[in-house]
């Protein structure tokens, strides 16, 4: 009973300390070794279209690998250089019509200056003027107040030119990265029959299969994952849509497309673009946009609340309060990127469940 027990423990240790190196190489591969792992996933993305050209069609795998991976490069620079230009036509479209509206938000600004915060101050000075020196005081007060909005905006600007130079000296960076994933991509898909014989011949058959499981649990996951965003991204695009069509808004549908496209960023959604059209028509004193637009972005966003978690926990097929309590669990350990993570660490660890990690611990220990 004192050997058994003795032997129990040993295992115990044994697959904590499997567990703790497991973890610890992850986390060292994630730092260091990324573009590794950013070339295993675009390779679990070419896979299928390059074992179609090799087993249906009888292609050189060697060349089916560079011609999906040359197409996907092509694709990818198509949307960048589609992206880039309607930026470019974006600017100029402001360069023509800023300066005039900036005049009339200017006029805008000064006249609530002068109608409403100059009279405030006005009044304050008045009602303060039982001290001597109440009028110096409140020039000094105007000028601190003056002083410390210089100083915030070049604050700024400052940041915003770092930020920007941080930007681009980071762009030779990221092209190398993405150009050794690419490269290295390319070698996994051309080798990949030759890879998964090796780890036939030199992975243990019980663990190999586990894996093998464990991935296909998580390729489904995360494409159910991917539908249930896309589907919330089109119920935005219809909520976008019919609030522009009643708001009278030109272009309501491109606009509602892109609106609906930044929706897929993480933290700054359709804020990005929302917020910055409301207090342009707000300092243009159009009070029927500002409220319209103030209520759309708000059932925009209630909705993208709503909807988010019984949507994505029905699509991976979770219970709605355990994938909330993952993303709470991950914002509290890692703050705001943690929201952005927990759906995928609650993927990874479904995917371990379904393909039967209890079950195998359970066998181990067993022994």
């Amino acid at each position: 009973m004192i050997n058994h027990s003795s032997t129990t423990w040993k295992q115990v240790v044994f697959l904590l300390l499997i567990i703790s190196g497991i973890l610890i190489l992850s986390f060292v591969s994630l730092i260091y070794f990324y573009p590794f792992l950013l070339a295993f996933i675009f390779s679990l993305i070419f896979l299928p279209f390059v074992n179609f050209l090799d087993y249906q069609w009888r292609w050189n795998r060697s060349l089916a690998s560079l011609i999906v991976i040359g197409s996907f490069i092509i694709i990818l620079l198509t949307f960048f250089s589609f992206l880039i230009a309607e930026i470019v036509q974006g600017l100029s479209y402001l360069v023509k019509v800023l300066p005039s509206n900036m005049e009339d938000i200017l006029f805008n600004i000064q006249h609530i200056l002068d109608q409403t915060i100059f009279p405030f101050i006005n009044n304050i000075a008045q009602f303060s003027s039982n001290t001597d020196n109440s009028s110096m005081n409140m020039d000094q007060t105007m000028e601190e107040l003056i002083s410390q909005t210089g100083f915030q905006i070049v604050h700024l600007l400052q940041l915003t030119l770092n930020q920007l130079r941080d930007f681009f000296m980071a762009i030779p960076h990221a092209m190398t990265m993405i150009f050794f994933s690419l490269l290295a991509s390319f070698f996994m898909t051309k080798d990949w029959p030759q890879i998964i014989t090796w780890l036939h011949r030199y992975v243990p058959i019980r663990l190999f299969q586990f894996t093998s499981r464990m991935m296909t649990e998580w390729k489904t996951a995360f494409g159910n994952y991917i539908k249930a965003q896309l589907t919330l991204v089109f119920i935005t695009g219809i909520i976008v849509f019919v609030g522009l069509l009643i708001l009278r808004v030109e272009y309501a549908f491109t606009t509602a497309l892109l609106i609906a496209m930044v929706d897929i960023l993480p933290y700054i959604g359709t804020g990005a673009v929302f917020l910055p059209w409301i207090i342009y028509a707000f300092f243009q004193s159009n009070w029927y946009m500002t409220i319209g637009l103030s209520i759309l972005y708000s059932l925009v966003v209630l909705q993208r609340q709503v909807s988010e978690p019984r949507i994505v926990a029905h699509h991976i097929g979770t219970p709605t309060l355990i994938f909330l309590f993952t993303i709470f669990a991950c914002y509290q350990f890692f703050g705001f990127i943690g929201i952005l993570f927990g759906p995928l660490v609650l993927i990874l660890s479904q995917s371990l469940a379904r393909a039967g990690i209890v079950e195998e611990i359970k066998i181990f220990l067993a022994k």
